[in-house]
């Protein structure tokens, strides 16, 4: 099995990506896999841990996440009876077989993962622990544009300050990561994407090793998952160039003054260019305003989120 993890800041088109992939003759897209990360941050930490497969199976069973890939854990094959660091590998191979079996088509004994957690580049050590040589797409989006799509929904930043220390995190990982392993990672652009689909589809095909085909301008090779659905109603549509700057009438100049006086460096390398002509040093009362901001919204957004969990 080939692991293909696409990645980047949240709100970068990683899903719209994988859907895109999706379509491959090959290729198993799934829904976002952060639980298999959280078990091994629970009780893998340590070199000489050990798991029970009961206790496995019950985490993943009770995980909102795992919930959404349609499979129950007391399914999987082949599971170790002590899961280990080692053997997790074999874990997440297994799961995703059981996935396949039950929600693809594919019936081929071998076929590519696809996996759109957006989060996987921030654990990549692991990541290349378990699969040395799986392959990383690095989606970016112009900052602004990230936090248009982002500041109404119940998670992620609240606030322009916010947005720019998680998107120039995720562009510091993606700039060492491409210095360290140039061969396995690969960078896109959102808008690029947008504007030239099968330029861009064909690259990462090549990339990937998998076979381009005009099936995958449909972007329908992944059903999104009810918990997630009301946030990526796009997905599967016709590709819209008009998003690429509809941030210019969502934000606010104050929010766009501070993204760019933030960002602006990286966003030069990534070839964004800065809207506003003016030099902005980032002040107390921004940061103050950006702490009672996320705190004022971090009660209400906790019950929204619980809520669309439920509906799921």
């Amino acid at each position: 099995m080939e692991h293909v993890f696409i990645t980047g800041c949240p709100r970068s088109g990683t899903t719209m990506l994988a859907s895109m992939l999706g379509n491959a003759k090959t290729c198993v897209t799934t829904p976002e896999s952060d639980f298999f990360i959280d078990f091994i941050y629970k009780h893998l930490s340590k070199e000489s841990a050990s798991v029970d497969k009961r206790d496995l199976v019950y985490f993943f069973n009770n995980n909102y996440r795992f919930k959404q890939w349609g499979i129950d854990a007391n399914e999987i094959n082949n599971l170790p009876e002590k899961i280990t660091y080692t053997n997790f590998n074999l874990v997440i191979e297994n799961t995703m077989k059981l996935f396949s079996e039950n929600h693809s088509g594919i019936t081929e004994k071998e076929f590519t993962r696809i996996d759109h957690t957006p989060s996987s580049i921030k654990h990549f050590d692991i990541l290349n622990d378990l699969f040395p040589e799986s392959k990383f797409i690095f989606v970016i989006r112009d900052p602004r544009a990230v936090y248009a799509s982002v500041k109404g929904l119940d998670w992620g930043a609240n606030t322009s300050l916010r947005l720019n220390e998680i998107w120039i995190e995720y562009a510091a990982i993606y700039f060492s990561l491409q210095k360290i392993y140039p061969n396995r990672i690969c960078l896109i652009k959102y808008e690029d994407v947008l504007t030239n689909a099968p330029l861009q589809l064909n690259m990462l095909c090549d990339f990937i090793g998998i076979d381009y085909s005009d099936s995958l301008l449909d972007g329908k090779g992944f059903k999104i998952p009810g918990y997630t659905a009301s946030q990526h109603t796009l997905v599967g549509k016709n590709l819209d160039k008009s998003r690429i700057e509809k941030w210019k009438k969502e934000l606010k100049k104050d929010d766009i003054l501070i993204i760019e006086s933030q960002c602006k460096t990286i966003m030069r390398a990534f070839d964004y260019q800065s809207f506003q002509a003016i030099k902005y040093r980032i002040r107390a009362k921004d940061r103050l305003k950006m702490l009672f901001d996320e705190i004022q919204h971090y009660l209400t957004n906790k019950v929204r989120k619980k809520t669309r969990e439920n509906k799921a």
